[in-house]
């Protein structure tokens, strides 16, 4: 009888080695559960023919529906009014060629409808391909996370199942038989079978667990592959929308031309209307004209006539007024003379009294200056006297400079007294120029002329003093 003893050191490493892998398959499991890819946001992508790194199958991206443009209705040609008569259409070309075509704003305004409407449409064909373009790469997304969650679990799966070959099996030892082992026998064999059933369990965990896994991810797969399919109906819904909007827009834009071509009709019908009326009434016009015209030849006759009439009227007129102008400017001419000579004498009589006149203003002219010199040689005498008084008065000083001037500016009272007495120029020595003020002091009172008519030459005096003097 043999008896399998496992030795301890296994047990504690396959234990340890069994739950490492637990733990790192739950934490694959947990974030492959709550592996979320956001949708990319809006922008402009470029479409790769084959995928970096060569992680999963290329996808074939299906070339985007060509939405389908609106036909451009063209606008109907203005049809030419009938012609009207000659003169009229004369008359009326120069306005014609100045005048705009009302068929031209019309023209732009479907020319600007038709662009707004292919920019339009081609905005929506770049959306939409962009938004196939966003749908490829989610799918794209989606199918990389289901690839790596595959490789994980298979990468998983290998490495569990290497770990658990390299596992040493249990070294079988013969003990030494005696009876009493048997019951250690019993308790060997006991714990053989329950390491086996152990053993068998740990190699049963894993499958368990891939089976939970992947029980797990079904759900999710068929979630992305349902998603999938109703983006892509919804896509095909919004197609079909399109197209009925576009046949639509077509619908309209047909009937928006049915309206102008009615428009057009009723307009051309209107100007037919219009230049028959005007023919007509140009007519009118015409007849008008020509009886307006003798009527007015006639009142040109008559009034000719009496234009001829008052003419010679007139011309007896002005041959009266020529004679009464005639004898006016002789009389004139007379008075004239007569005016003449009384100037020529009234001018005679001035001169003479102009002669006398100035020659009085001479003679008093001459009086003025004999007084002037008189009084001006009557003045210079009393300064004479008065300076001589003031000199009289000055006592000069041994240091006193040879060279020294001094002035005064001097206000006199009428009796001769001194009022003020002001050095305007100093001399350059102050005791001569005291000494000259103290002699103007004491010089009181000034001789001044007996005629106080003369004071006012006086009044103000500027005098100069000087030893040398």
């Amino acid at each position: 009888m043999s008896t399998i003893v496992y030795a301890k050191p296994y047990k504690l490493r396959a234990g340890a080695l069994a739950l490492a892998v637990h733990c790192a398959f739950f934490a694959l499991l947990y974030f492959g559960a709550s592996w979320k890819v956001q949708p990319p946001q809006g922008m402009v992508v470029d479409i790769w023919d084959s995928l970096p790194g060569g992680e999963a199958a290329p996808v074939k991206v299906e070339p985007p529906k060509l939405i389908e443009q609106p036909k451009v209705v063209k606008p109907t040609q203005p049809v030419a009014p009938p012609k009207a008569d000659i003169e009229l259409s004369a008359k009326k070309r120069p306005q014609e060629k100045s005048k705009p075509t009302r068929t031209e704003p019309k023209r732009q305004i479907e020319k600007v409808d038709v662009q707004v409407e292919q920019k339009r449409q081609e905005k929506l064909r770049v959306q939409a391909e962009q938004k196939m373009i966003e749908e490829q790469k989610v799918r794209i997304e989606h199918e990389r996370a289901r690839v790596e969650q595959a490789n994980i679990v298979a990468k998983l799966r290998r490495n569990l199942k290497a770990e658990l070959e390299k596992t040493e099996p249990p070294k079988v030892v013969e003990p030494v038989k005696s009876a009493a082992s048997l019951k250690a026998d019993f308790e060997l064999a006991e714990k053989k079978r329950l390491q086996e059933k152990l053993q068998e369990a740990v190699k049963s965990e894993p499958k368990r667990q891939i089976e939970k896994v992947d029980a797990q991810l079904k759900p999710k797969i068929q979630a992305e592959q349902k998603t999938e399919a109703e983006q892509k109906a919804e896509a095909e819904h919004k197609a079909q929308a399109e197209q009925k909007a576009l046949a639509k827009q077509r619908v309209q834009a047909e009937r928006k031309a049915e309206a102008e071509r009615r428009v057009e009709a009723e307009r051309k019908a209107e100007m037919e209307q219009r230049a028959e009326a005007e023919r007509k009434a140009e007519m009118e016009q015409r007849a008008e004209a020509e009886q307006k015209a003798e009527a007015e030849r006639k009142t040109q006759a008559k009034l000719k006539a009496l234009a001829e009439k008052k003419e010679q009227a007139e011309e007896k007129e002005r041959a009266r007024q020529r004679a009464q102008a005639e004898q006016k400017l002789l009389a004139e001419q007379k008075a004239q003379a007569e005016q003449k000579a009384q100037a020529e004498q009234k001018a005679k009589v001035e001169q003479e009294r102009a002669r006398a006149e100035q020659k009085m203003l001479a003679e008093q002219e001459r009086a003025r200056a004999a007084q002037a010199a008189a009084v001006g040689k009557e003045v210079a005498e009393y300064k004479a006297k008065i300076i001589a008084k003031i000199r009289r008065n000055i006592v000069m000083l041994p240091d006193i400079p040879y060279n020294a001037r001094a002035e005064f500016d001097v206000t006199l009272l009428p009796g001769g007294m001194v009022l003020n007495s002001i050095l305007v120029k100093p001399s350059g020595s102050a005791a001569y120029d005291s000494a000259v003020e103290r002699a103007i002091k004491k010089a009181e009172p000034l001789p001044l002329p007996p005629d106080a008519a003369l004071f006012s030459n006086f009044r103000e005096l500027r005098l100069k003093f000087s030893p040398k003097e």
